[in-house]
């Protein structure tokens, strides 16, 4: 074996040992990811919401306002909760979270159809809740379009309208509705699945900045270093390679428990591939980067907090990229994670090919080498300052 192998294998051994004399730090690399992401798949498992709960308000109490509660009630994204006497009793059902949109029917309902005038009803939700509200607006209009086509066409049909006639005099111009992507809008890869590999960004830096932290505030840096043959380069990957293995295995688990949920990747496996494993080390890179350059486990443990923890929503995931703020943008495209969900979004479900992800791919290599090499320069100068050293 070589002198660097040797090295290499040294370093290896040591901070194995380290490892084994301390179970916490075995769980963060095994137990506890691992509990998080099956979480985060079992809130989500449901996949499309059901049956969020609604009120409504009929004033008209006929035929057509009781026929228009029972459809909303059998509508799947719906459930009626109660039908209020007053709007009061409404919005305090609202404002306790027991039903998140109130269906206010007119007094005059039936008695405007039949007499052949316009009717309005007034759906009023919590915009407090986009993800519930955009839902619960789009049955609640698919409810009450389908209703008024069923009046209309009846009354066409009593004026002697064939029904394919009557169905394009209703509806003159049509709007075709195509669905590119994730078509039945499943929250287990449009949420789930980014939420899951955020949990993986966050837990990979941590590894990387308590594993180096460490040594600086037990001041051992001379030690890993020695057991390094004094390179701080081969200290490093010594400190990182296991970390990189461990979480290497948790990103291939997450690609079967969410393939076999039926979210197989769409587009090129080779890219999805390539940019977990860059995702990985750049997060790795980052976290070693913190350690050094802080020399103290609190500050970096500060750091990777502050970076790792707000990074989903600065993402694009929530809330579109490209509508932030300058400076708020300038920070998401400063993150790795940015680049790698943008890279997941567009292979795993969109099918995107290889050539569509050279670009992530290669940002997600230029911060692990610019942070690796980062780390590497400023741990050769730290071995040297031992007045640095015992920081908390």
């Amino acid at each position: 074996m070589t002198r660097s192998g040797n090295a290499i294998a040294s370093s290896l051994r040591r901070e194995w040992a380290r490892l084994r004399a301390d179970p916490w730090d075995i769980a963060m690399l095994g137990a506890i990811p691992l509990a998080l992401y099956l979480l985060t798949w079992w809130i989500f498992s449901a996949g499309v919401a059901r049956d969020l709960p609604l009120v409504v308000h009929d004033r008209d109490q006929t035929a057509v306002s009781r026929n228009l509660i029972r459809m909303l009630d059998a509508s799947p994204g719906l459930k009626v909760v109660l039908a209020a006497d007053d709007e009061a009793e409404a919005l305090r059902l609202i404002r306790a979270r027991q039903a998140f949109g109130l269906v206010s029917i007119p007094a005059d309902l039936q008695e405007s159809v039949l007499a052949g005038r316009g009717a309005k009803v007034q759906w009023a939700y919590n915009a407090q809740f986009a993800a519930h509200s955009g839902s619960m607006t789009r049955d609640v209009r698919a409810v009450v379009a389908t209703l008024s086509a069923g009046i209309e066409l009846q009354a066409r049909a009593r004026r002697g309208a064939g029904p394919g006639q009557a169905s394009v005099q209703i509806e003159p111009v049509q709007t075709r509705i195509s669905t590119l992507f994730n078509e039945n809008g499943n929250y287990i890869p449009s949420l789930a699945l980014p939420v899951a590999f955020t949990l993986l960004h966050m837990f990979v830096t941590l590894a990387a900045v308590t594993a180096i932290g460490r040594e600086f505030r037990a001041a051992t840096v001379a030690e890993w270093l020695a057991a390094a043959h004094g390179k701080p380069a081969v200290a490093l990957l010594g400190k990182l390679l296991i970390p990189c293995a461990c979480f290497a295995v948790h990103a291939l688990l997450l690609f079967v428990l969410f393939g076999v949920l039926g979210w197989p990747v769409q587009g090129s496996a080779t890219s999805m591939l390539a940019g977990t494993a860059l995702f990985i080390t750049a997060c790795l890179a980052l976290g070693a980067a913190l350690a050094v350059f802080t020399s103290s486990l609190r500050a970096a443990l500060s750091a990777s907090a502050f970076i790792t923890a707000p990074a989903f929503a600065f993402a694009g995931q929530g809330f579109p990229l490209l509508s932030m703020p300058l400076s708020a943008r300038i920070w998401a495209e400063s993150l790795p994670l940015t680049h790698y969900l943008q890279m997941l979004n567009n292979t795993w479900t969109g099918g995107a090919p290889l050539r569509y992800n050279i670009a992530p791919v290669a940002i997600l290599l230029a911060f692990t080498l610019g942070l690796g090499v980062a780390a590497w320069l400023r741990l050769a100068r730290r071995m040297h300052q031992p007045a640095t050293w015992g920081k908390q």
